[in-house]
């Protein structure tokens, strides 16, 4: 090598010197390696040795040639830079496997975490909708649970407020109500009903006079003399149906006069509607005479217009002759009973019950009250009075021809009030009059009807279930040192003393045996019998499950049969059966009450008188008959738990017969007024419709006298075959 290509190694030895040294390269090795010598070993450095800074070599006198480039390591750290200690061991030269095992762990353990992560998610998520889940069922399960709650305070509420609109209304009411002496109101109501009677026939001879003179010229085959002929002779013809028309308001003046002036009063009812078609009927006739030219029909409807007022008067005889029966109960009864509709806030019931009348004059009052026919017909009759006007005028001012006005009045005010409507009340009313009194019983009206159907269940007694001799002795059977005499005496001593109907039936059997009459003191009442002292002993008379409750084994019975169960001193003395016998009338009037969808509350001290012996001893379904507790049974049959409640009927006998006839004839009665009410509503709505629409495109020939007769007795029809029911 040529002296100029020599590579000066100290001069760049010193070059590198200030490069700061991490200890990542050995500068020494790296010479000794260029040098061609054994690399030299490293020496260990103090820790805390001071780094030398070498003085730069002097340059060369002759300036250096270029040097061809060397292959030179990467420029390190300055040697005297801070090195490791000597004593730390060099590091290893990374394996290619165990990096590549580590990368595989290390992906490995990254999937892994990925993964728990996913699934601790997927877990959070399902447990939120579990949670979800649990909450809308939690939600489901409180709403559920709070809905019957929800619903019985509605119910409550609407029971509550039933009752104080019913209370309000008659406290309003009474105030313009007379009451009426029982004897005299009896004598003047018969004596009308009978004069209404006989008036209403003659009314209805002149109706079929009238039809007679309306048809005959339509029917060649009925004689009809030329005189009166509508056709041949329209004004003798006219004249002589008015004539029968005056005849008939003379006849029926009270109902005539009675419709204007409850009109006049702002209060119009069914005889308003009455009276102001037979003045319709009339006003058309006259016009027919005054303007012959007219179009239209030719025949006044006075037929139908005497046909109403028979109906009118049909019904107010009927109202006459019920009134009269329902006097004649209060009358000569010395001393009544009172059947109630009432609410029992504390156990949420609508109930039926009966107690005493404390004063005649609240029943008499609600046999004055105003029906529920006369408070729908202040509802009815201003709405089909309007409508009559309104589409009278329509039909002929709208047409342009203000004679067809009288036409279409008239023939409107017929149909609005359907023959239906005028006889909705007194015919049931009346039937079901005589059926009440021949019972012993009488019935206020159809509005009080109404209340006791609303009754959902009937509070029943002892003496209405068993009364007087329906209780037998059957055996009795000593067990323990007394005889049988003395078991019965003092059995009869313990149900005496609590004036149980039971008690009688032992005495009389009692005496039958010749025993001698025994006293009970110290008497409690408890539940399943009687305990008391009779003598110096003490008794206790009860039923088997008082027995076995108080730790006393019996001898079984049999099932026809009841049986009670004396302890003299707490041992058992003897047992006394018992035959408890319906009687047919009280077997029918228990039967009669799931077909009207009651139930029966047992207010019975009798404690052999149970819910189930009373099911099966009328054959009656299971859960028909309830039983309080015994101070819910005082509490029933408390004279003032119906106190403050109107009298809705009254009765003359006592037991359960008399009772149900009651709620039975009321359901009837309130069912017939409603049918009759509803569809007499719909045909005088409908009809006026139809009418009117006829009239007004000037049909003629589908409104003569017939057509409008036969609508009239077509819906009579089914509220005839309605009333029927209630004989």
């Amino acid at each position: 090598m040529d002296k100029k290509d020599e590579f000066n190694l100290d001069e760049f030895k010193d070059l590198l010197n200030d490069v700061p040294d991490a200890g990542d390269f050995d500068l020494e090795s790296i010479i000794a390696e260029v040098e061609g010598r054994a690399p030299a070993e490293p020496k260990a450095e103090p820790a805390h040795s001071e780094p030398v800074h070498s003085e730069p070599a002097p340059a060369a006198a002759e300036p250096a040639r270029e040097q061809p480039p060397v292959k030179t390591a990467p420029k390190t750290k300055s040697k005297a830079a801070p090195a490791a200690p000597a004593a730390a061991p060099e590091a290893e030269p990374e394996d290619p496997r165990a990096a590549r095992i580590a990368a595989r762990e290390a992906k490995a353990a990254e999937h892994e975490q990925k993964a728990a992560e996913k699934r601790a998610e997927k877990r959070a998520k399902r447990e939120e909708k579990l949670a979800e889940r649990e909450e809308k069922q939690a939600e489901k399960a409180a709403k559920a649970a709070a809905a019957p709650q929800k619903e019985k305070a509605e119910r409550v509420s609407r029971k509550q407020a039933r009752a104080a609109r019913i209370a309000a209304e008659q406290e309003e009411e009474n105030e313009d109500i007379e009451v009426l002496d029982p004897d005299q109101s009896f004598r003047v109501f018969r004596r009308r009903s009978r004069g209404l009677n006989a008036r209403s026939i003659l009314v209805l001879i002149l109706a079929a006079a009238a039809a007679y003179l309306s048809l005959a010229p339509s029917f060649t085959q009925l004689p009809l003399p030329s005189l009166v002929d509508i056709v041949a002779n329209p004004t003798l013809g006219i004249g002589s149906l008015l004539v029968l028309q005056i005849l008939a308001i003379l006849i029926g003046v009270d109902i005539f006069s009675l419709g204007f002036s409850e009109l006049f009063h702002g209060r119009p009812c069914r005889e308003t509607l009455v009276s102001v078609a037979i003045v319709a009927a009339i006003l058309h006739s006259v016009s027919l005479l005054v303007f012959p030219e007219q179009d239209g029909v030719t025949t006044p409807y006075i037929a139908a217009s005497i046909l109403m007022l028979y109906a009118m008067m049909r019904e107010d005889r009927g109202r006459y002759a019920a009134r009269a029966r329902s006097y004649k109960a209060v009358a000569q009864a010395d001393q009544l009973l009172a059947v109630y509709s009432h609410y029992d806030d504390v156990d949420d019931a609508c109930r039926a019950a009966k107690g005493p009348l404390f004063n005649k004059n609240d029943f008499l009052t609600e046999l004055e009250r105003p029906d529920t026919v006369d408070r729908f017909s202040m509802i009815y009759a201003p709405l089909a009075l309007a409508l009559s006007i309104i589409f009278a005028l329509v039909s002929s001012l709208g047409r342009g021809e203000p004679v067809r006005f009288f036409w279409a009045f008239s023939s409107i005010t017929i149909v609005a009030a359907p023959i239906g409507l005028l006889c909705a009340f007194g015919a049931g009313y009346k039937n079901i009059a005589r059926r009440l009194l021949a019972s012993g019983a009488a019935l206020a009206g159809a509005r009080q009807a109404n209340l006791l159907r609303g009754t959902e269940e009937v509070v029943l007694a002892e003496n209405d279930l068993f009364p007087t001799g329906s209780i037998e002795l059957e055996s009795i059977k000593a067990v323990g040192q007394l005889d049988e005499t003395r078991i019965l005496s003092c059995a009869a001593a313990l149900a005496d003393a609590a004036g149980l109907e039971l008690g009688r039936a032992l005495s009389e059997a009692a005496r039958a045996h010749s025993a001698l009459p025994l006293t009970a003191h110290d008497l409690r009442v408890v539940d399943g019998g009687l305990t008391g002292h009779v003598g110096s002993s003490y008794m206790v008379l009860g039923t088997g499950a008082l027995m076995v409750n108080m730790g006393v084994t019996i001898p079984a019975e049999r099932d026809s049969q009841v049986a009670m169960y004396l302890l003299a001193d707490n041992q058992l003395a003897g047992v006394i059966t018992l035959r408890y016998l319906p009687t047919k009338h009280t077997y029918k009037a228990m039967r009669l009450m799931p077909r009207m969808h009651m139930n029966a509350v047992i207010a019975a001290r009798d404690f052999n008188v149970s819910p189930a012996m009373v099911e099966e001893e009328f054959d009656l379904r299971r859960g028909f008959a309830d039983q309080p507790d015994p101070a819910g049974v005082a509490r029933l049959l408390d004279p003032r738990y119906a106190k403050g409640d109107a009298p809705a009927a009254v009765l003359t006998r006592e037991g359960a017969g008399p009772f149900m006839q009651v709620l039975r004839c009321a359901d009837k009665l309130a069912g017939a007024v409603r049918s009759a009410l509803t569809l007499s509503t719909f045909a005088g709505l409908f009809g006026m419709l139809i009418v009117f629409y006829l009239v007004f495109q000037n049909q003629a020939a589908a409104l003569p006298v017939q057509h409008l007769l036969l609508y009239l007795l077509i819906w009579y029809i089914p509220v005839f075959i309605i009333n029927q029911q209630t004989h």
